[in-house]
């Protein structure tokens, strides 16, 4: 990359990274939910499911509840009117008839009955959950809201923060040279957020502090030199520190 008085322009790009850095670490604060919030979150979903679980099991049930009723309506119209018609009989045979058609109906409106008495039984139970449910929500929400409305308050802080240190930044890169700065932006984007590592030196040993690697003689000597030159293995600007 040759020697453009790299030295200085890639102390201040480093100076720039710790900047960036620093803003990386504030954006994910601001994105990240405070655990508490997180937890009651959760609870509020689980009850929020379980009570539209019950509502829809209380909703099945009503429904067949009402459709035995009609039913039985409907059979103790048809057992009156077969009562009306036997009192008309003009033989036994008739009067036989009509007696087996209103056991027959009897029978009927007392297996729907029985059938009916679990489902009122089952509607009555969940009415009690729902309702339990209903009042665990409501105690629940105002913890809610006050957790989020918090958690608003901080992000806004935090968003100002993070404006006045990114026209730091923009001023601080505004000293360096600009195909210098895409190129570590590159890299940066590339690399999990650093675009330039420091080379430390072990004895005899100069190693790229951004992946570990032992680096070849002739580039420590570059970058003690100030020289532009990239970690051959992972492709980061390298700074003598």
């Amino acid at each position: 990359m040759g020697n453009v008085n790299g030295a200085e322009a890639l102390e201040a790009l480093f100076r720039l990274q710790e900047k960036d850095l620093e803003l990386d670490r504030l954006k994910r604060e601001a994105e990240e939910l405070p655990q508490e919030l997180v937890e009651v979150q959760a609870q509020y979903k689980r009850l929020e499911e379980r009570l539209t679980e019950l509502l829809e099991r209380q909703a099945a049930l009503q429904k067949e509840y009402t459709r035995h009723s009609l039913d039985i309506q409907d059979l103790t119209q048809k057992e009156r009117q077969a009562e009306e018609e036997q009192k008309k009989a003009q033989s036994a045979r008739e009067q036989t008839q009509y007696e087996n058609r209103i056991q027959q109906l009897k029978d009927r409106i007392r297996e729907l009955k029985e059938l009916s008495k679990p489902l009122e039984d089952s509607i009555l139970d969940l009415e009690e959950e729902i309702e339990a449910l209903k009042e665990e929500l409501s105690a629940l929400k105002p913890r809610l809201e006050a957790l989020l409305e918090a958690n608003r308050v901080r992000v806004a802080e935090l968003t100002l923060v993070i404006e006045a240190k990114t026209a730091e930044r923009n001023r601080m890169a505004e000293g360096i040279p600009q195909g210098l700065l895409k190129e570590y932006e590159a890299i940066r984007r590339a690399r999990r957020g650093t675009g330039i590592a420091r080379m430390l030196q072990q004895g005899n040993t100069f190693r790229c502090q951004g992946c570990n690697v032992v680096l070849p003689t002739h580039v420590a000597q570059k970058v003690m030199q100030g020289q532009l030159v990239r970690c051959p293995s992972c492709g980061r600007l390298l700074f003598k520190g």
